[in-house]
């Protein structure tokens, strides 16, 4: 059973877990908000709806981070709420289905608690590349208060929120060092370096991601003025619910669509103009693409820390950047070597890590079951 709290950017990370499953014999099924499993219905599988239904097409202001408040989300609702809610509905789905092995994302701590009382064992699968708006980090008293009420045993150092085995399928290097490692963590090889190779173009893509593309305002306006200032082609996609054609007239040089799979477009970047959501981030970098970053909220300000420290890009905030200045930024980003340099190393690194299918704790796992 492969299960996910969030939106496609929770229930992605997942898939390569789950055709390895399939590729030892399993049957897996998703379990996720219904917003997102008819995607994973149409790739074959057997889904489950399980809310909470986080997702909306609403058009919203873009509005200042507020990095504690995002810690909230985390905290309050992500670990106390919806842990709670999915810990009794997955703890429901389980006792029907009685899953041999579950996956989820790392977020999805009501699944670990109800595989946990179910006795199943739980592989969890990071999405919050930094590593600092984890749950481990940020909510492991909320936690124990969730697990005291399922009558568990206290985990006072939240060992237990990653489950048996945790997966990390992003250069190791990118997780902020004053995160601690858990034990149970693993780099692994991040899946779109077998997606796509890399072949860079004087190519810029831009995204603003699926979920903060309706919460940014005139921000796409901004980057699509940005991009057609640029001397090079360029690709933006918006997102399923946004009409291209809103954005008016952009240059000659700039294609706009809705969607396009990144393994067909990473791989010949450039540059990366993103938000710095960590599947879109991490997939780029794990490439050697470097990437301006226009962190709106979640893990993204943190993510665009880490790109600056690690010198792999520039972070510009997008409560105040005209086009003029996300066009610079990405200027710099495909002039100055360094960039492109560091963001290399993260690629050889990436690269060097254990592939998922050479994982024994995974194998074990899925062959014993």
């Amino acid at each position: 059973m492969a299960c996910f709290v969030g939106g496609w950017g929770h229930a992605e990370p997942l898939l390569p877990v789950a055709r390895l499953a399939e590729a030892h014999g399993h049957r897996v099924r998703f379990a996720g908000q219904a917003a997102v499993v008819p995607r994973l219905a149409a790739m074959g599988f057997e889904t489950f709806v399980v809310g909470p239904d986080t997702l909306s097409a609403e058009r919203l202001p873009l509005v200042a981070v507020d990095r504690q408040a995002e810690r909230g989300v985390v905290r309050d609702h992500f670990v106390g709420r919806y842990g709670a809610q999915r810990a009794e509905a997955l703890g429901a789905l389980f006792g029907r289905e009685r899953p041999s092995v579950v996956v989820c994302d790392e977020v999805d701590v009501g699944a670990v608690l109800a595989a946990e009382i179910h006795g199943i064992p739980c592989v969890t699968v990071t999405v919050l590349a930094a590593g600092r708006m984890a749950p481990g980090a940020v909510a492991v008293d909320v936690w124990n208060d969730v697990r005291a009420r399922h009558r568990l045993a206290p985990d006072p150092d939240g060992a237990r929120l990653g489950g048996v085995l945790a997966l990390a399928p992003s250069p190791r290097s990118f997780r902020d060092p004053s995160v601690p490692w858990p034990p149970v963590l693993q780099a692994v090889r991040p899946p779109i370096l077998d997606q796509t190779t890399r072949s860079p173009a004087p190519f810029v893509y831009a995204t603003l991601g699926t979920v903060f593309n309706v919460e940014s305002g005139d921000l796409l306006h901004r980057v699509a003025r940005a991009l057609s200032t640029l001397p090079v082609e360029a690709l933006l996609t918006v997102g399923p619910t946004i009409d291209p054609g809103e954005l008016g007239d952009v240059g000659a040089n700039v294609r706009i669509e809705q969607f396009v799979p990144q393994h067909e477009v990473l791989g010949r970047c450039a540059a990366l103009v993103c938000h710095g959501g960590s599947g879109t981030l991490v997939a780029a970098l794990s490439l050697g693409v470097p990437v301006v970053v226009l962190p709106m909220g979640a893990d993204q300000p943190d993510n665009a820390d880490r790109c600056e420290a690690l010198g792999v890009g520039l972070a510009v905030d997008p409560m105040v950047a005209d086009a003029a200045t996300i066009a610079d930024a990405a200027s710099m980003v495909l002039s100055d070597d360094r960039y492109a340099l560091a963001a290399g190393r993260l690629a050889v690194e990436a690269a060097a890590q254990t592939r998922l299918q050479d994982v024994t704790e995974l194998l074990a796992l899925l062959d014993a079951h």
